[in-house]
Parts: C-alpha cells; structure tokens; sequence
C-alpha cells in the first residue's frame, strides 16, 4: 500500500498517540518506502560520485583549454599604440592620478605582465601625481620610505613629460614663530626636493600645507619652471612676514592662479596679472577695493573667483572711477558682505558674462551663504 493511502493521513502532524496494534500497522506500512528510500540514496550517492569525478575531468581539461584560448585572446593583439589610448582613458580627469594600487595606472600593471610592461613604458600615463600628507613624525620610517621611493619611481617614469603635481603636506606644518627654516630639517624635506628636481618639467603645481616647508618651491624663478602654466598655493600663515619670497609666482608662462592663504595682501606680490585667465583668491587682507584693482590687473581674465573678508575700508564710490572692464570673462564667483555687493559689481563691464555666483558672508558669523545665476 501506498503511504499516500495510508488511513492515518488525517493524523498526521498531530498529537495523536497510536495503539500498540496501530504501531505495528503503521510499522508495516513504512518497511516497502523504507526500502525504496534507502535505493533512492544509494543511487544519488553514486550519481554525486560520478558528478563529482566528471567536475575533475572537466577542470583538468579546462584549464589547459582557457590556457590555449588565451594565446587568441583580442585583447593580445591590440597594437601598443591603441591599449596606450585605452590606458589613457581609465586616468582620472577631475584630480591628478593618486597613489592607490585600485586605481590607474597603478592598476593597469597589476593585470599581465604585458599590460604592465606597456604602462611602465608609457611616460605619459605617470605625468601627474597626487602626493598626499604624511607625518614624518608619526609615521614609521618604513613607511615613509617607501612613499619616497614610489614618488621618485613615478616620477622617473614619467620620463621628459611635462607633469602635474598636487603636493599635500598639512601633517608636518611648523607654527612655532621661531622656526627657522635655514636650520629646521623640514627645509630638507625629501618629497618637497624631488619636486624641485623636476621642476623643468611642471606644468601645474597644487601646493598645500606650510609656507616654510613649502619655501624650495616657491623659491623657484621663473628659469626653474619654464613651463608653468598653472598654479595653485592654499597655505594658513597667521604673520604676513611668515610668507618666504613667491619667485614661482611670477613666471611669465603663467595662466591660471589660485591663492589661498591669510593676512597676505595679494596686491603686495609680483604677479603677471596681465596674462592671467583664471584667478582664484580667497586672502583675508583683500578688501573690496583690492579685489577691484586685481581685476583691472588682469584684462585677460576667463574664469575668476575672488572672496573678501575685509570690508571696512570700503567707501562704495564708484562713479568717479573708470570702469573695470573684462571682455573675455565668462564664469564670475563673487563672495563678500552683500550690502556692498551690489555697489562693487556696479563698476564692472563684463559683456560675456554667461555664468554668476554671488555668494555673501553673514557678518557676525563669517559664514558664506550664497545663489547662483546662469545664462
């Protein structure tokens, strides 16, 4: 008899408890499934072992056979010329390449051998370098030596190509007022003086962290970084005499400025204003009629961002004033008290103008609040 004709079905999953002469019944019952339970487990016990041993024999020929088909892959038979145009591709586009083993080019030499062997001699995928902060002081020496040597392997193979570099040193920053940077062993910062050894070769340069770490860059003339086209120094000085000369600042191929720094009056340096396109400043010292003169400093300018702190001394007359005209500006950010926003951008002739950012500081809080116009 079949269990699903069992008379016990409706007590299945129930409390009931049989009789003994049930007992043997429902023991008599399951002696036919109990055997056909029993040849089902032995036949999938030996289907698993034949499943088993064919999974071996197919791995044993599969490996051999992906082995094979590797030596026809596409990917082999790209010429160098257009893998190098896929390399490029995988860069990063909105930061200068990080030293980050997940990301290219790193990456691209951890694929093949090949693959690596083409990236190692491409100098253009190493031609920019984020070097990040790292305190010599809590970082073990092991680990600060092998960041030096990754900068200067990158660097090699990067070989004659012009660079762009971002240097980020806030950990070592020196705020004693007596540091003196003729004696400090930070003046002989390893990474700062790798920099300088290829300085021929910058094109942009990110700098940030303390000015006296940072001075054999800025002490760089203009011969040093032939070049230089793009710059960009955010460092916290709290005494304007703790900024070391700017040389590098004043490099006739320059382009593009940003500058952040405190209590430094960017008027007071020797820039070429004129042949700037793109002007970022954000300094404390700078007031509204000082933004106004670093404009019509710079006649050429496309994109500018100015932020002024400093609004005491501004008087807002500026109907006996000339115009400050820019013909070629397009993109214009605009931070400061907003009472004398109005009156400053009053002067300013701009005709293609396409995009506007006003941003305003509340005064007794210092917070930039801000809108934003485009046309």
């Amino acid at each position: 008899m079949s269990l699903s004709e069992s008379r016990f079905t409706n007590r299945l999953n129930t409390n009931y408890v049989p009789s003994d002469s049930e007992i043997l019944e429902i023991r008599s019952l399951l002696v036919g499934p109990a055997e056909e339970l029993a040849r089902i487990d032995a036949r999938i016990e030996e289907l698993e072992s034949a499943l088993a041993q064919l999974r071996e024999e197919r791995a044993s020929l599969k490996e051999p056979i992906d082995a094979h088909k590797a030596l026809i892959s596409p990917m082999r038979f790209i010429p160098n010329d257009v893998l190098l145009e896929i390399f490029s591709s995988c860069l990063p586009l909105e930061h200068n390449a990080l030293i980050d083993p997940t990301e290219a080019p790193l990456l691209l030499g951890r694929i093949s051998q090949h693959w690596r062997s083409v990236a190692y001699s491409a100098p253009m995928l190493w031609s920019s370098i984020h070097i990040p902060s790292l305190s010599y002081r809590f970082t073990s020496s092991q680990i600060v030596l092998e960041l030096e040597r990754i900068v200067e392997a990158w660097l090699a193979r990067s070989a004659s190509c012009p660079l762009s570099v971002s240097f980020h040193d806030v950990s070592n920053d020196v705020g004693d007022p007596d540091f003196n940077p003729e004696t400090s062993p930070f003046e002989q910062h390893p990474l700062v003086l790798q920099l300088v050894a290829v300085s021929q070769r910058l094109r942009s340069l990110t700098l940030v962290g303390g000015a006296k770490l940072l001075r054999p860059l800025l002490l760089l003339s203009q011969e040093d970084v032939p070049l230089l086209k793009k710059i960009r120094v955010e460092t916290g000085l709290y005494r304007p005499w703790q900024l070391p000369s700017t040389n590098i600042l004043q490099t006739p191929t320059l382009e593009e400025l940003t500058f952040i720094t405190r209590y430094i009056d960017p008027l007071s340096l020797s820039l070429p204003w004129s042949q700037l396109t793109s002007l970022h400043v954000e300094c404390d010292d700078l007031d509204f009629n000082g933004a106004r003169d670093v404009l019509r400093k710079c006649p050429n300018l496309e994109q500018c961002e100015i932020r002024v702190v400093d609004s005491s001394n501004y008087s807002g007359l500026t109907g006996s004033l000339p115009p400050t005209i820019l013909p070629l500006l397009h993109t214009l950010a605009f931070t400061g008290d907003l009472s004398f926003i109005e009156k400053w951008t009053s002067n300013l002739v701009a005709p293609n103008l396409r995009y506007l950012k006003i941003g305003y500081i509340t005064p007794d809080r210092g917070d930039d609040q801000g809108t934003q116009v485009s046309t």
